[in-house]
């Protein structure tokens, strides 16, 4: 009955009756069934500017009243004139969405979806680079009043493209470290869940550790005292969102206690004791207190200014043509910067004639128990929006990805896992550390002297 119609049926309706134009006023009015036959010629004369629209429908209200009409036509057609002043969908996306295309309902990516969620996220993005809940939720009900076949069957209805829109927008803003709004705003959406890491039959990384000899008890704590705060740290932990302030404060007092256990024991201990080192914000400030400097925007910085030149002297291969046409199948300048980006991570090893895959792999395990970078891929393509992004060390997954992974953070993530956990650069990536160190990172010298190999790129670079 018209009297249960939601707004969306009440556009469906104004289309069938040749009032497509003043659909957008009714959403906006959120003139529903109830509200429609209880209208009054004085209510219709605010939303209809012309009179033959306003006698046309009120006639087609009084057609509705009388049970003359009561059609059912709801089709994609009649709400696109609704939508088209919102969203600018490509032809693609509209042509699936006429045709109610099932890939935009996969669970799984797929060249459709994501082109759907670029198109939310370009519109959205013109507001605010941080949208909030309210204005989420206003988008995407939107959407669903104009093609409901998207609607879920669960939740509110839009759960997942939700969830698959707010991962957008964390990683269109990784690139942006320059950005006022996101400095400020990064820690805030950048804690992810937590959990315990499955065991594993590699050798421990722990037989590759430098070894340091350290008073395993901080200034002013005891055994007591040590033990409660890491039982506080491990409770915080099984939280669905710890609190990364509480964390932090616990940390600060068994700085000493912390560093010895990691030394002490393998990986997987050190993660039963110490599960706050898989949320990325807490593993990086680790690493960043140690070597005096911000381990991740110098990472995204150094790359960012680095990234064209480094693409342009690695030697052309299988991977630099894959990660190239990744490159220029971006859709947005902030989209081709970030692949940019990650492509020069990917090709730092080949630059030095050193072994990539000990420094990532794609679709396979690691073959040795360093922290390695592991990609994920359906179509074998290292930069493809499919791809899910990992780092692995002792065969243990490190980090809990959130949705925010991506390949330039993966590698923040390594090259604090080798100092937090205190091992060793492998001889195969000798040259590709150092270099990180003393121009990407521009941490001095840790590894002296700078090989004359990495010199020289760096002379070809034009940076010292």
């Amino acid at each position: 009955m018209a009297q249960q119609w939601t707004v969306g049926e009440v556009s469906l309706w104004l289309g069938e009756n040749e009032l497509a134009d003043y659909q957008q006023v009714f959403v906006d009015n959120e003139i529903d069934g109830s509200t429609l036959l209880q209208m009054t010629e004085r209510m219709s004369e605010r939303l209809f500017p012309k009179v033959k629209d306003q006698v046309k429908f009120l006639s087609a209200v009084e057609k509705l009243k009388d049970g003359r009409q009561h059609k059912e036509k709801h089709t994609v057609s009649a709400l696109q004139p609704m939508f088209n002043c919102k969203v600018q969908f490509p032809p693609a996306v509209l042509t699936a969405l006429t045709n109610k295309d099932a890939a935009l309902k996969s669970p799984t990516k797929n060249r459709l979806k994501n082109m759907l969620i670029q198109a939310l996220f370009d519109h959205l993005s013109n507001e605010t680079m941080y949208p909030s809940h309210v204005q989420y939720v206003e988008l995407l009900r939107t959407v669903l009043l104009s093609f409901p076949f998207l609607k879920e069957s669960y939740g509110s209805g839009y759960d997942a493209l939700h969830e698959s829109l707010r991962n957008k927008f964390k990683k269109e803003r990784r690139p942006l470290v320059d950005v006022e709004e996101i400095e400020k705003m990064r820690h805030k959406y950048s804690v992810p869940n937590s959990g315990r890491k499955r065991s594993s039959d590699i050798q421990p990384c722990i037989l590759l550790k430098k070894t340091k000899d350290i008073n395993p008890l901080d200034d002013g704590e005891d055994e007591r005292s040590t033990d409660q705060h890491v039982s506080v740290i491990k409770q915080e932990c099984q939280k669905t969102r710890p609190n990364v302030d509480v964390i932090r404060t616990h940390l600060r007092k068994i700085q000493k206690y912390r560093t010895h256990y990691i030394l002490q024991h393998t990986t997987e201990e050190v993660l039963r004791e110490f599960p706050c080192l898989t949320i990325p914000v807490v593993l990086l400030e680790e690493a960043s207190m140690l070597l005096k400097t911000d381990v991740d925007k110098k990472v995204i910085r150094g790359f960012s200014m680095l990234a064209a030149k480094l693409v342009s002297i690695a030697p052309n291969s299988n991977l630099k043509s894959l990660c190239l046409k990744s490159v220029d199948e971006s859709q947005t300048d902030t989209e081709r910067k970030g692949q940019m980006v990650n492509t020069a991570v990917l090709l730092l090893p080949s630059i030095f004639k050193e072994n990539a895959s000990h420094l990532f792999v794609i679709n396979k395990d690691p073959h040795s128990p360093i922290p390695t970078i592991v990609l994920s891929s359906s179509d074998g393509k290292p930069l493809s929006d499919s791809t899910e992004v990992n780092v692995q060390m002792d065969g243990q997954k490190m980090i809990l990805d959130s949705g925010e992974m991506d390949i330039s953070l993966a590698m923040g993530i390594v090259f604090s896992l080798y100092h937090v956990y205190n091992v060793a650069y492998p001889s195969e990536l000798k040259k590709t550390f150092c270099f990180l160190e003393a121009f990407v990172l521009n941490l001095g010298t840790l590894t002296t002297p700078v090989p004359v190999a990495v010199q020289r790129v760096a002379n070809a670079l034009n940076i010292s």
